[in-house]
């Protein structure tokens, strides 16, 4: 929810304030009563940060793959970070396809992303 993120204009809001908020907006008709009363039902949404930055405890990375996670966060190609790990290209693939699924991700940039928030990188 973008009122519990900072902006260079104004501080986060904790989510009772940004509830608040928007129930104070909703009551002055600037929102759908009923959207605003099924948004506010489900409960706050976690931040960009929060969804981030926790590492889950099920995701464990091997050395390796933390090794060809950096090469392909700095724009190598398979078979350049299997020149530079001296792997096989199928190699670098297989650990690209692990770190993928333990990351629950499909791209390269997604995983560069992911890993990022959660200490990996």
């Amino acid at each position: 929810m973008a009122l519990r993120s900072p902006r260079p204009w104004r501080e986060a809001m904790s989510p009772h304030a940004a509830a608040e908020l928007l129930r104070a907006e909703t009551a002055q008709g600037r929102f759908d009563t009923t959207v605003m009363d099924a948004l506010l039902a489900s409960g706050p949404a976690p931040t960009p940060s929060e969804r981030y930055s926790a590492r889950p405890p099920a995701v464990r990375l091997s050395a390796r793959e933390i090794d060809v996670l950096r090469s392909i966060s700095r724009g190598a190609s398979n078979k350049e970070a299997a020149r530079e790990l001296e792997l096989s290209p199928s190699t670098v693939r297989t650990h690209v396809e692990s770190v993928f699924r333990k990351l629950e991700c499909s791209t390269r940039a997604a995983a560069t992303l992911k890993a990022s928030g959660m200490g990996f990188l």
